[in-house]
């Protein structure tokens, strides 16, 4: 942002305060500036975050109760002869 443009966002009466103010006051406005922008950046993180909650799950056994058995397993799904570690 060029000067030009920072002096119009600025009242014109702050401004001829702040070119009249010593070093000191002008960095203790600056400190409150950045209090200031560092207090709301802190309230949008928040805002942010509360709708990102979910609701606690354990790790395990979340899903018990919801499979089923449909039988045993009495053979292998494909024959011995097409096993790699018996060849």
């Amino acid at each position: 942002m060029t000067n030009d443009k920072a002096q119009v966002m600025l009242d014109v009466d702050i401004l001829n305060q702040l070119n009249g103010a010593s070093i000191e006051e002008r960095i203790a406005v600056i400190e409150l500036l950045l209090q200031s922008l560092k207090s709301e950046l802190i309230q949008n993180r928040e805002s942010h975050a509360e709708p990102a909650k979910r609701p606690h799950r354990p790790a395990f056994g979340f899903m018990k109760g919801t499979g089923s058995i449909h039988g045993d397993v009495i053979s292998p799904a494909v024959p011995e002869s097409d096993w790699e570690v018996l060849q």
